[in-house]
């Protein structure tokens, strides 16, 4: 029996020469900063190199096959940003991120939940980064609550803006909301 293929087999997508040197610069930078902070000791400052690599090469080179909309990419450089902030402070200069990065998240979670309000029709299924956000800023919240990190007004204001949102979300959304988390667990 002879299968007759009936679609074209799809054509190899050559990476362009630039993207490959760029990759290579990358990982030559990356290895080199490591290996120079092991052989010279002191603070670990290569992993706030390697993790600024790893930001710009994921924000500007590497594009997301899933859920690449402008909620999502606001998402992920919130985390990005997060985590370098975090990086540098118990890395290099310690003390202030405590502070810093509760103002950074209220920020970017102010400037997501404008994304999803504003263009409510189009963003509905973009809503599951969102939603990550909410309950991150509330879990640290609670977290704080415990007494470390420690509380201050930065993150009380975090918690707030993160409760009013979730409010707001289930208000606006109603069914929607389940819906989209049962999609996104794939429960009944």
């Amino acid at each position: 029996m002879d299968i007759e293929i009936v679609y074209p087999s799809p054509a190899k997508r050559r990476r362009s020469w630039w993207l490959a040197a760029v990759q290579w610069s990358f990982v030559v930078t990356a290895y080199l900063c490591a290996t120079i902070n092991l052989l010279v000791g002191g603070k670990p400052w290569s992993l706030v190199v390697l993790w600024s690599l790893w930001f710009v090469w994921s924000l500007l080179f590497s594009r997301d096959l899933v859920e690449y909309n402008r909620i999502s990419q606001a998402a992920k450089l919130l985390l990005n940003t997060c985590v370098l902030l975090v990086l540098i402070d118990r890395c290099l200069v310690s003390g202030w991120a405590e502070f810093v990065v509760p103002i950074v998240c209220f920020g970017s979670l102010l400037a997501i939940g404008a994304l999803f309000f504003t263009d409510l029709s189009r963003q509905r299924q973009n809503m599951m980064p969102m939603v990550w956000l909410i309950g991150a800023s509330l879990v640290a919240m609670l977290v704080s609550l415990s007494g470390w990190p420690a509380m201050n007004w930065p993150m009380i204001v975090l918690g707030v803006t993160a409760f009013t949102m979730l409010v707001a979300s289930l208000i606006v959304l109603k069914e929607d909301l389940v819906r989209e988390i049962r999609k996104h667990f794939h429960t009944r």
